[in-house]
């Protein structure tokens, strides 16, 4: 069926079907009205309506019923439609739906172009897409590409998530969305934070940038990148990490991390430190990997390979740390060293028990030795078979010697000139300290004791039997932890 009017051949608006037509070219010589059934065609699309009008200019105003079909792939519909023949745009108006294979937008306005296959909505509107619904104050759709670009008020509700943010790509096709700007994500298992990154909306894997985070329970996750599989409960962060424990007041960082969220279990390797807050200062722990585990709901910070710590009135050296979140306690193996104050403790093993960040007890198991340095040429030494530290204010108040115990103490008068040298073989022996200086010995079988005055001392009357003084490597403030 022809048009009323002459235009342009190549864009001429190609009237299908009216079931009447009213035409008066002297009351109306510019438009004509076409009731009932109404059909035309334009650039490969047909639409329909209950009525129209059809100006000479190539335009078309229609009412009621709007149905506009793209080839096969796109339908549009609505209660009014307006089209510009001419530039191949249309603007859909009331209770607009547009349906593609992926997809159903709804809106109150769509200005569409045939030409580009793009439709945009100035209005609130709501995608449903399998899935997921979509919500945003405006947006616009690539038909071709099927790409949509969401802005204001974005949010995506899914049957595990809700997602706010403030502008959006998303592909309908590959159910791939990009958000840029503060970015909200809610579960029941977590909640996320970002200003940059995408999302697999099928297959749950993410990419979360800039400001990224991960609440998890009582954990946070943070990173310059995090990768996400909410599927799995697997999150990877990149660079600049802090894997923070509110509960626990403790947080650590580095530059890799990984967490499992069903076993509650992280691991942190490159750069890494552990930060333990207590009331009065903090400790501070590097390591190569840093590793936070639980079980039975109790919570284990391991420490592995060339282990360093650091706190203002403790400093310590091992191989391997375990720090027992759930009893409060301290292990270092393989050759551990702390310094406390003026005294180097070591054994085979050391076990502290703490209390509000502060060293309660010390338990040295297998070969302990306790060295403290009083002038360049001497130093006060205990040993024996098993040693317990008591500590007060994290000072050192009372050691228990148990088995084979030995001590070498500098001897001074009263005007602090060096005397001589007290050495002392007992089994059992217990010495009490004030203000890191000796207060008192206790030698509790037969002791067998030697003074060696200063004049006839001899190198051997000097060290016991496996002394090595390592003063080179306690770490003398934060920084020194990083080094190698």
């Amino acid at each position: 069926m022809c048009s009323f009017f002459i235009t342009n051949a190549q864009k001429q608006i190609e009237i299908i079907h009216a079931d009447d037509f009213i035409f008066n070219n002297n009351k109306h010589p510019d438009y004509g009205k076409l009731i009932g059934n109404v059909s035309f065609k334009h650039e490969g699309a047909i639409m329909q309506c209950d009525s129209a009008y059809q100006y000479k200019n190539n335009r078309m105003d229609a009412f009621g019923h709007i149905k506009i079909n793209q080839g096969d792939t796109l339908k549009l519909y609505g209660k009014q439609l307006i089209y510009d023949g001419n530039i191949s745009k249309a603007i859909i108006k009331y209770n607009v739906k547009l349906v593609d294979k992926h997809m159903q937008l709804t809106t109150e306005q769509i200005y569409y172009d045939l030409a580009k296959d793009i439709a945009s909505y100035p209005t609130k509107g709501e995608i449903k897409d399998g899935n997921n619904n979509l919500v945003s104050d405006k947006g616009s759709y690539h038909s071709n590409l099927h790409l949509f670009y969401f802005k204001g008020n974005v949010e995506v509700i899914n049957k595990d998530y809700i997602m706010r943010t403030d502008t959006m790509l998303y592909n309908s096709k590959t159910k791939v969305s990009f958000f840029q700007g503060p970015t909200t994500i809610t579960s029941e298992e977590n909640i996320i934070y970002c200003e940059n990154g995408w999302c697999n909306t099928e297959s749950n894997i993410s990419q979360f940038q800039k400001n990224a985070s991960i609440t998890h329970q009582d954990f946070i996750l943070k990173g310059d990148s995090i990768y996400y599989d909410r599927n799995n409960g697997y999150g990877k962060a990149i660079r600049n990490i802090n894997l923070i424990d509110t509960v626990n007041n403790l947080f650590i960082s580095g530059d890799l991390g990984k967490y499992f969220e069903e076993t509650e279990n992280a691991i942190v390797t490159q750069n890494t430190l552990l930060n333990l807050i207590t009331e009065q200062d903090t400790l501070f722990v590097h390591a190569d990997t840093l590793k936070s585990t639980k079980t039975e709901n109790k919570r284990e910070i391991t420490a592995y390979n060339n282990v360093k710590c650091y706190k203002t009135d403790m400093q310590a050296k091992c191989d391997s740390l375990s720090y027992n979140l759930q009893d409060s306690t301290i292990e270092l193996f393989r050759n551990p060293i702390i310094w406390s104050d003026k005294f180097q403790i070591t054994a085979d093993s050391i076990l502290l028990l703490v209390s509000r960040g502060k060293i309660k007890r010390m338990f040295l198991q297998q070969n302990p030795m306790i060295i403290s340095k009083e002038d360049p040429l001497h130093y006060n030494q205990i040993k024996g078979k098993i040693m317990t530290g008591f500590f007060k204010k994290n000072k050192l108040h009372k050691i228990v010697v148990i088995g084979n115990g030995q001590t070498i103490f500098l001897a001074q008068n009263n005007n602090k000139k060096n005397i001589g040298i007290n050495t002392t073989d007992c089994s059992d022996i217990t010495l009490f300290f004030k203000e890191n200086e000796l207060d008192g010995i206790n030698f509790h079988t037969k002791p067998a004791a030697i003074m060696h005055p200063m004049d006839k001392i001899e190198e051997k009357d000097k060290l016991l039997k496996g002394f090595l003084w390592r003063g080179t490597e306690q770490p003398k403030k934060k920084a020194d932890i990083f080094n190698e």
